[in-house]
């Protein structure tokens, strides 16, 4: 099955609709005018919505958590909301690029998740010394995850710094291949 998969991926990818010309926000490498596209993009939305509430609340439950010994009042639970609403807010008003974001979110997230948590884990719940030989592997992940995240920051601060490069990115173009005489 892999190998099927694989084998419609490349030809997708290289031999037909795209042809190299793909964005970071998978929705917009599809023509305007493509219903079944259109339809992806109200159940995204939807989905979004229906999951900011719970994301809202685990950021405001770990705040409470951090930045408060005790149970939080009214007040701090108000104003917990307003400023994780408000910072959401401001950062989507302000990010044009959706494949920033995404980038931004593996290396930030997923490369911490894989990399370093498991291996500080490790490290913190294996006995014996920081550097004993049976934890050096770990310490060696936990190091490369950080090198990985690192550097994957630098490059998306140069590529959104660079306009012009392929990373630039192409929001609201409309794709070479949309055929542009069939307005629906």
């Amino acid at each position: 099955m892999y190998k099927v998969n694989e084998t419609f991926s490349f030809r997708e990818y290289f031999c037909s609709t795209f042809t190299g010309n793909v964005q970071g926000d998978l929705l917009e490498n599809y023509c305007w005018y493509d219903d079944l596209m259109n339809l992806a993009r109200l159940a995204f939305s939807f989905t979004i919505l229906l999951t900011y509430p719970i994301e809202c609340l685990v950021a405001r439950s770990v705040l409470t958590q951090v930045l408060s010994s005790h149970y939080s009042t009214d007040v701090q639970h108000v104003g917990f909301t307003l400023a994780i609403v408000g910072v959401a807010y401001v950062l989507s008003v302000t990010t044009d690029c959706l494949g920033v974001v995404l980038e931004l979110n593996g290396v930030l997230a997923a490369v911490p998740l894989a990399f370093i948590l498991p291996a500080v884990s490790y490290l913190k719940l294996e006995p014996g010394p920081l550097l004993s030989p049976i934890k050096r592997p770990a310490l060696g992940l936990a190091i490369f995850g950080a090198g990985v995240a690192l550097v994957g920051v630098l490059q998306i601060a140069l590529a959104v710094n660079d306009k012009t490069g392929p990373e630039a990115c192409m929001h609201g173009l409309v794709m070479p291949y949309c055929n542009q005489t069939l307005h629906v």
